[in-house]
This record gives C-alpha cells, sequence and structure tokens, in this order.
C-alpha cells in the first residue's frame, strides 16, 4: 500500500517530498522519483485509482534487474554516536563494515549520506501554516465527567481537540475512551464541525493513531483506512518533539480553560448531556475575539481556511476491523467472527483481507474488493454468492426446491406457477425430477415456448411434465410439417386468361 499512498499524495495534494515521505514511510529519495516518472507519463489520479496496489507498483516500476542492494546503516543512530568524546566516522565505518563485508557502502559514500542527513536536521524556526493545510489532534489531560444515573459515581471521559492550523478554529468532543472507533468517531465529527478536509492530519503518538512511532512510523490500519476514506495525508509528530504539536497544545489548554473549567460546577448525566453542553461553550470559545488582531477564530475561519478546505466525501467514514486471511480454504469461504462467508473460487490459496462493520462484510484482494456480504450473526452458518462457485457447485446448488424456485422466477412466470406445484405435496423433494426435466426442456426449447406450454398445462389441470412434454411436441410437430400437396387438375390463373382469349362475343 506504500506505492499507492505515495501516488496518491503527490497526484491529490500539494504536500513536499518530504512530507510525504514522512507520511507513507518510505524514504524521499522515493517520492521524488514517482514524482518525476508521473510527470514524465503525465498520469492522473483520475486514471491510476482504480488500479490496486500490487497492479500500481507494476505498472509503476521496472523489473528487478538483479545487482546486490547495499545495506545503508540508520544514519541518525550514526549521528548520535558521533556526540560521544573520541567517536568518529572511520571507527564507525569499520565496525559497520566488519558486519556487512559483501554489501557495506564505501567510506566516502557513508559520509556523503550522513552529511545529506545531517543537512534534513531541523533548527527552532516559527512554524507558519498554509490555510487548509494542517489540523492537529490530541487528548486533554484533563478528563471531564458526568454522574452515574443509579449510582452518582464519576464516570470519567476523553476530550478530544482538533485544531486547524492557519485559522486556530477550535474543535472539541467528549469520547467515552482513547480507544479506535472512538478515537475515529471524533475525527468524523470534526471533520463535519469543520465542513471540510485538510491536506494532513498532525496526531500525537497514541496506539490508536500510530502502531509503531519513529522516523518512519507504521499507523494504526483503521486509521489509514479513514485517512484514504477522507484523502488526506497522516504526518504524527516526532517523538520528544514538543514544538511539533504546538498548535494542538495551546489548543487543549484554551478549552480546558473555555471549557471544562467553566463546566466544574454543572453535573450531568450522560454522555449526550456534557457533549451538548460543550458544544455550547465551544461555540462561544470560537467566537471569542483573540487579543493579536481582535478577530476571532470564527472569522479567521470563514476569511483564511473555508475556502481552502477540501468538500467532505459523499459519506461520512465507518469504522471497521480488518482480519487477514494468510490463504482462502478449498472451499472457498473465509471465517468471519464464526461465520463463513465466499469469495470467489479463483482465489483459493491466495492471502486476502476483511474490513468488517457492524453491517456489512467486504473482502479484499491486492487493494480490489472482491466480495461484499451482508453481516450475519448466525455462528457456523454460510453465506454464498452465487457467482463466487464454480460451475459444477453452482449447478448442484441449485438442485434444491430454493434453486429450483430461483430459476423458475427468471424463467417466466408460468413456469414459476409450475414448479411450485412440483413441490406442492406432502414430500416436496420429490418434485426435483419433473423440475430437472423441465429445465432440461428449457435448455432443448428456450424458456419462452416453455413457459408457453406450461401455462396450457396448468390451463387444461395438468400441469404434469408428460403433459408439457406433449405440447411442446405438438408445437415442434406443427412447426416443421409441411404444406398440402397441390391437386393435380386444379386450374390456375394462366388456364382461365387463355380461355378468356378465344371465348366467343
Amino acid at each position: 500500500m506504500k506505492v499507492f499512498d505515495v501516488v496518491r499524495l503527490i497526484l491529490t495534494t500539494s504536500l513536499t517530498d518530504r512530507e510525504i515521505s514522512a507520511a507513507a514511510g518510505v524514504s524521499k529519495t522515493t517520492v521524488g522519483r514517482y514524482r518525476r516518472l508521473l510527470n514524465d507519463r503525465k498520469l492522473t489520479w483520475g486514471a491510476l485509482s482504480d488500479l490496486g496496489p500490487e497492479e500500481m507498483r507494476r505498472r509503476l516500476n521496472r523489473p528487478a534487474s538483479g545487482g546486490s542492494p547495499k545495506q545503508v546503516p540508520d544514519l541518525s543512530v550514526l549521528h548520535e554516536q558521533l556526540q560521544a568524546k573520541g567517536m568518529t566516522l572511520q571507527l564507525l565505518w569499520e565496525d559497520y563494515r566488519r558486519e556487512h563485508p559483501h554489501d557495506a557502502l564505501s567510506y566516502s559514500h557513508l559520509a556523503a549520506k550522513l552529511k545529506q542527513y545531517r543537512e534534513t536536521l531541523p533548527t527552532v524556526m516559527r512554524q507558519h501554516h498554509a490555510p487548509g493545510e494542517r489540523v492537529f489532534v490530541d487528548y486533554s489531560g484533563l478528563r471531564p465527567y458526568y454522574l452515574d444515573p443509579t449510582t452518582h459515581e464519576k464516570v470519567h471521559v476523553e476530550l478530544f481537540v482538533g485544531v486547524l492550523g492557519a485559522s486556530s478554529l477550535l474543535f472539541a468532543t467528549c469520547s467515552p475512551t482513547q480507544q479506535v472507533p472512538d478515537f475515529l468517531k471524533a475525527h468524523v465529527a470534526m471533520f463535519d464541525y469543520f465542513g471540510g478536509v485538510p491536506e494532513v492530519l498532525v496526531p500525537d503518538n497514541l496506539k490508536s493513531a500510530v502502531i509503531v512511532p519513529g522516523r518512519k512510523p507504521t499507523l494504526q490500519r483503521s486509521y489509514a483506512d479513514l485517512a484514504r476514506h477522507y484523502g488526506v495525508a497522516v504526518l504524527p509528530t516526532r517523538p520528544s518533539r514538543p514544538r511539533d504539536k504546538a498548535s494542538v497544545e495551546v489548543g487543549v489548554k484554551f478549552a480546558q480553560q473555555r471549557i471544562l473549567a467553566r463546566l466544574r460546577h454543572q453535573h450531568f448525566y450522560s454522555l449526550d448531556e456534557l457533549n451538548a453542553a460543550v458544544a455550547k461553550l465551544l461555540d462561544e470559545a470560537n467566537d471569542r475575539p483573540m487579543v493579536k488582531d481582535g478577530l476571532s477564530r470564527r472569522q479567521r475561519f470563514e476569511q483564511l481556511e473555508r475556502a481552502t478546505l477540501r468538500p467532505l466525501p459523499p459519506a461520512p467514514y465507518v469504522f471497521a476491523e480488518w482480519l487477514v486471511v494468510p490463504t482462502v480454504p478449498k472451499d472457498y469461504h473465509v471465517a468471519v467472527a464464526g461465520h463463513f462467508y465466499s469469495v470467489p473460487h479463483a482465489l483459493i490459496g491466495k492471502r486476502v483481507e476483511v474490513r468488517l462493520t457492524d453491517d456489512t462484510i467486504e473482502v479484499r484482494h491486492e487493494g480490489k474488493v472482491v466480495a461484499h456480504h451482508t453481516r450475519s450473526t448466525m455462528t457456523g452458518g454460510h453465506t454464498t454468492a452465487r457467482t463466487h462457485q464454480p460451475e459444477a457447485h453452482r449447478a448442484q446448488a441449485e438442485r434444491s426446491i430454493e434453486g429450483m424456485l430461483a430459476w423458475a422466477k427468471e424463467a417466466g412466470p408460468h413456469v414459476l406457477r409450475f414448479v411450485q406445484q412440483q413441490f406442492d405435496r406432502p414430500r416436496p423433494f420429490l418434485g426435483l425430477p419433473a423440475c430437472d426435466s423441465l429445465r432440461s426442456l428449457a435448455k432443448v426449447h428456450g424458456t419462452t415456448p416453455v413457459d408457453e406450454a406450461a401455462r396450457a398445462a396448468i390451463q387444461l389441470g395438468s400441469p404434469k411434465i408428460t403433459t408439457l412434454k406433449r405440447l411442446l411436441d405438438n408445437r415442434t410437430a406443427a412447426a416443421k410439417a409441411p404444406p398440402p400437396p397441390r391437386a393435380s387438375n386444379a386450374r390456375g390463373a394462366r388456364y382461365y386468361a387463355h380461355q378468356g382469349e378465344g371465348a366467343p362475343c
């Protein structure tokens, strides 16, 4: 998915190569190479968005041509080690070469790479955020609460805060926990409040957003899914770099002062009551004039940022869990929460991923949706799509009362009535042989003639397969019968014409 995300961010955002590198977890050089490639080929996101990740990678990359890749050490570690007194790059290079005798960089190559890395190290600077570019999100350290209506005990909840970088427009809402479902639901509410989507999400390194922090962070799968749904990049703050999240820290402090502090003497008996009060104070806080220019956050947003936000997608993001199925079994059904769902039989032995919502099951292979089912709560049950079955399995599945009725419904109304009468007996399965014969006749004569014959058989009060076959045979015989022979003594128009010429006046 990294190539897919790099291409998406290059073609749909104005982010720099360095920012895309951090968001997608690849090197800046790789991002630059893809940007040049896309520009040279004049490719657009509309032409590439339907490709799966593997197909996109194959289209944009040349096949591997061999060669031995070099082992590049972690340059950040080298930089830290060189701070020690008496340490030199020559000593570190010699240690590194002993560990990788066959694929180590030369000393000059390593020195050049370290120099390039050091040039990227930031200095303390004033941050400027372009309108519509970034939104910073975090949780407040101070936790609000409501009272349990039965026990009157405090139920502490979490205060989620989002701040737009350019206008400082604030969003705040209370969530039951910081867990992934609540975290993502708060993001959906935030985007709805802003009425649009910025280019970049900047979260802190909490587990609901980032599984592995660092220079190339690994995002939580559902959080990455939300980012793709809204078309945004995710650039988590660097660990131990508080300046990266200065905007949201100020926003959290402001929310604590202007919202939480004003709620301290009020009592609420549900999360909804608490959030209604938070929403009211949030609007008041955003309408309050700021000291430096006298404009409120709302006014700055309307003037600077609203028009630069991207439109919301047609539908809001729905939280989904992900399940990886390493190998599709031979019965082409994957197990999800105790129920079995079919996938196309051609995927037997392949790796698929399952996206679970409360109502649906979506199966993906190489990034493309290959199956979609309504979620079932029947433990041990099976949900099978007819199109996923091999031809032999499909035929066997259709040789059932349900399968026959489904076929008859497509064949015609009289065929359906005829089939229903075959099963209208104490032991319905005894009607299957007649239905098998009916399907065979439909293959020979076509469904329209069979439907007409079924209508005639029902009108005769004899909905039997023998009656229907006799009607079809009579129809076929009538169609093949030759025209009646012409009588030998018949006189045509020519004869009477000649007779008229020789007749007396």
